[in-house]
């Protein structure tokens, strides 16, 4: 009688695990690692970011949803200190 192979199953997606690639969670049940990284990703992902778009340009004074510039008619240009404030206010508030 031949002898039949059984892999572990994913705890996650319920799909088979080569041993070699095989991961282990919290529980120390089997998982790959790319469905355990999915899995931690929104605990990990407590922040969202704030857009550059969303602000009012302090150089140009663009509002929030419209762009600082177009070049040629065509090109959208968000200034760099637009970027540069949302950027603090998103180290700002991950200090929170």
């Amino acid at each position: 009688m031949p002898t039949i192979l059984r892999f572990p199953t994913c705890s996650l997606c319920n799909e088979p695990i080569e041993l070699e690639t095989a991961k282990t969670d919290e529980n120390g049940d089997a998982v790959h690692e790319e469905c355990y990284a999915l899995k931690m990703q929104p605990e990990r992902t407590k922040h969202i970011g704030i857009s550059p778009m969303d602000l009012t340009c302090p150089r140009c004074g663009a509002k929030a949803g419209q762009v600082c510039d177009l070049i040629h008619g065509e090109v959208e240009i968000v200034r760099v200190e637009r970027i540069a404030a949302a950027a603090a206010m998103d180290v700002a508030a991950k200090k929170d």
